[in-house]
């Protein structure tokens, strides 16, 4: 069993691989222990000059083992908690980055409402969950019920299963989350919209005969009812985006240095408001905006930035100061720091899981380490 799993280590590494050699690769991983050969073999290799022609093999393995294992994250009873499978396809997913793939697997059950807990680390701390709440136009606000993943807007303001909100109809109304919230919302034209953690999102409770128009602070993901009479718009911080019918993703956080809108499906035209310069996007392509300046690129990963409405926080080649102001906004935890490595990693986390189950990813990968305090989390 040693010698053939070494040799299709190998294999990958050459891009002379099956579909059959990555099912047995993934199958050993599932053993109850781990075999310290092969280990010995991930990390020599590790240690070795990466040429161009085997980085961009070795990008491929990281691409297709990487798609795989995260399948495995839907079905949590396959892998229990405590397996090494982690720890190895983090070390096969290095090479090609200059990086470290994290993979973290939720094996439990959602955890119960209580943050009275305490990790390695020092106090627990859980992920978000269902927090929101609806302001209308007069100043009302009622918080929504956390047992419900989304509301309606109609006649009536309601939850997916037809129960009345209790706010009264108004002109505009603002959904809002708080650090550790997100909500789905149904507007009145059928469009759904995600709100992630820290954001809020102003809408009409009916829309007229002109544009759709809402205001967005924070993140959303957003699929727009296809209506060519009436263009669907976003105002965001910096830049108003145009659609009739698609599906794309925003984020416009204050304390980013761009606001960032990734074209999953369709088409949209985004406006930079201050140098009123516009684009065309295309699937696959992302603008940044910052100040007066309006960015295009063309990203491969695109869908890895809507994930987070599925569950999962999911970045290619990113530098750990990227990934902690996404933990923190979901954690609602603060984390102060002096120095960070300069290492890009492939990262995949569930946000289901505890804060300390991300720490341990987070060590394990960037090679720093934590101490918890309440919402305080120091980098050692």
């Amino acid at each position: 069993m040693k010698e053939s799993i070494d040799i299709l280590f190998q294999r990958y590494l050459d891009g002379t691989y099956t579909v059959q050699d990555l099912d047995v690769l993934l199958q050993y991983f599932k053993l109850d222990e781990p075999d310290a050969a092969f280990e010995q073999r991930i990390l020599a290799e590790l240690k070795r000059d990466i040429d161009l022609e085997r980085e961009t093999a070795v990008r491929r393995l990281a691409d297709d083992i990487g798609a795989r294992l995260l399948e495995k994250i839907k079905d949590p009873y396959r892998i229990r908690r405590g397996q090494w499978i982690g720890r190895v396809a983090a070390a096969v997913l290095l090479f090609g980055l200059m990086g470290i793939g994290i993979f973290y697997y939720n094996q439990r059950d959602k955890a119960e409402n209580t943050t009275t807990m305490s990790s390695k680390y020092g106090d627990e701390v859980l992920p978000g969950g269902m927090h929101a709440s609806v302001t209308s136009d007069d100043g009302s606000e009622v918080v929504l019920d956390e047992n419900y993943s989304g509301i309606i807007v109609g006649e009536d303001l309601i939850y997916k299963d037809g129960t009345s909100v209790g706010v009264r109809p108004t002109k505009h109304a603002t959904l809002k989350t708080p650090r550790g919230g997100q909500y789905q919302l149904t507007l009145a034209d059928g469009t759904s919209v995600w709100l992630n953690a820290a954001s809020s999102l102003k809408y009409p409770t009916s829309f007229g005969n002109a544009e759709r128009v809402v205001e967005l602070d924070g993140e959303a993901y957003f699929e727009v009812t296809h209506q060519p009479d009436k263009p669907f718009v976003v105002v965001s911080q910096g830049q108003r985006v145009k659609v009739l019918g698609t599906t794309f993703n925003i984020s416009t956080y204050k304390e980013n240095r761009s606001t960032i809108t990734t074209l999953i499906h369709g088409r949209v035209e985004v406006e930079n408001t201050k140098s009123e310069q516009k684009q065309i996007l295309k699937p696959g392509q992302q603008t940044l905006i910052s100040s007066e300046a309006m960015k295009i690129i063309t990203i491969d990963d695109v869908a890895d930035y809507a994930a987070w409405k599925d569950g999962y926080y999911i970045r290619t080649g990113v530098k750990l100061e990227e990934v902690l102001p996404e933990l923190e906004r979901w954690y609602d935890v603060q984390f102060e720091l002096k120095e960070l490595p300069p290492l890009r990693a492939y990262v995949a986390l569930s946000r289901n899981a505890k804060l300390s189950e991300v720490l341990d990813a987070l060590t394990l990968n960037y090679g720093v380490k934590f101490k918890v305090d309440g919402r305080r989390v120091v980098i050692m």
